[in-house]
């Protein structure tokens, strides 16, 4: 039995086609298509259900120093009221999963992980728990929904529903708020497309009240629901890491190209920093790439790329589609650092022939903020 969303019956009534995304039953689509989601998120807004993400809570007086050691990001850049984006890595540099952390306080923090790792990072948390004292970590995922609200007008839709001046919330910030029809609401600056855009979490009892409440909202900005495909090409167009493909346990964030994360002047011991700041100094054998494809053809998961005579395996492409912004055939690879320079042609094997592409600087499409 696949696991459903708070929100399931709002999909199937909207006419979503529905698929299995880690065990998950989730609308890949709507009736609309992932093209016109996908550039409508970029010109006015898009509303997603992201309820599948895990959702945890870490407090206690040392909730602060766990996150830290388990984190590669700095938590005490962050401050009550902030986000921050980071990873839980393993001794060797690897990523057991990136994560977003949310602070009321030094003893309180919201993380929220990625669906398929849920289960696995919370027994990660509770396993370096026992090294600090007095920390609670608490699974509320099934009690909550969480949807994205993501777009140039994302603000315009929401600040229509709640009474905080969200001008007022600055990226990687968040605030406790409410929704009309009275939804207790969290909201965070925070997102996955490259835009500007909201994550909102609530109570999963009040999940479809929100839901419909925001869709009302937005109509005046032809606000539409969107599904996995366009929150997928979005974020590819971002160059946002996807787990499972450019970061895994045999990926690090260095190889991954968000070495940003890792904070060299953090001076507390937390897991994976030998490794990483030796990659910092003394650099990968691989590295991820923003590639073009110069013939016809999309790149996609998992396909070998090769140098440009198509002779010697040099990487492999870890995501691509075929991009409804620029309207080009895009993807990411690790590729080797010796092959991998701004300009460089390479081939990329699909089915039987091989079709040459660029290396690009990335994102290949940057983030547009609203002011």
């Amino acid at each position: 039995m696949l696991k459903q969303s708070p929100l399931n019956d709002e999909h199937l009534a909207l006419g979503a086609r529905m698929i299995d995304f880690g065990g998950w039953s989730l609308p890949v689509q709507y009736p609309t298509g992932i093209i016109e989601e996908h550039l409508n998120t970029r010109e006015n807004a898009g509303l997603f259900d992201i309820s599948h993400m895990g959702e945890l809570k870490v407090s206690g007086g040392g909730a602060f120093d766990l996150l830290q050691y388990v984190s590669v990001n700095d938590v005490s850049l962050m401050g009550p009221g902030g986000a921050q984006y980071s990873t839980f890595c393993l001794e060797n540099g690897t990523v057991v999963d990136d994560v977003f952390y949310y602070q009321y306080a030094r003893d309180s923090f919201k993380v929220i992980v990625n669906a398929a790792n849920k289960d696995k990072d919370l027994a990660w948390l509770n396993k370096n728990a026992a090294r600090f004292k007095d920390v609670t970590i608490v699974d509320q995922s099934a009690q909550r929904a969480r949807v994205s609200l993501q777009g140039p007008k994302a603000q315009d839709v929401l600040q229509s529903l709640v009474p905080v001046d969200l001008a007022t919330v600055k990226r990687f910030q968040f605030t406790e708020t409410e929704l009309k029809e009275a939804v207790p609401a969290f909201v965070a600056r925070t997102g996955y497309t490259g835009e500007d855009g909201f994550e909102i979490s609530f109570p999963a009892g009040m999940a479809k009240a929100a839901w419909r409440s925001i869709l009302g909202a937005g109509k005046p900005f032809h606000l539409l629901p969107a599904g996995l495909g366009a929150r997928d090409t979005l974020r590819l167009e971002a160059c946002y890491s996807l787990y499972g493909h450019e970061i895994s346990e045999s990926i690090t964030p260095v190889e991954a190209g968000i070495e940003f994360i890792i904070k060299k002047a953090k001076q507390v011991d937390y897991i994976g920093k030998e490794a990483l700041l030796n990659q910092l100094e003394h650099g990968t054998g691989r590295k991820i790439a923003g590639l073009k494809a110069i013939d016809k053809g999309i790149m996609r998961s998992g396909l070998e790329i090769l140098d440009d005579a198509g002779a010697k395996r040099v990487g492999i492409i870890t995501s691509g589609t075929f991009s409804p912004s620029l309207k080009e055939s895009i993807a990411l690879g690790l590729v080797d650092v010796d092959h991998n320079k701004i300009g460089a042609v390479v081939a990329v094997k699909v089915r039987d022939k091989h079709i040459r592409a660029k290396i690009v600087p990335r994102p290949f499409y940057a983030y547009h903020p609203r002011q």
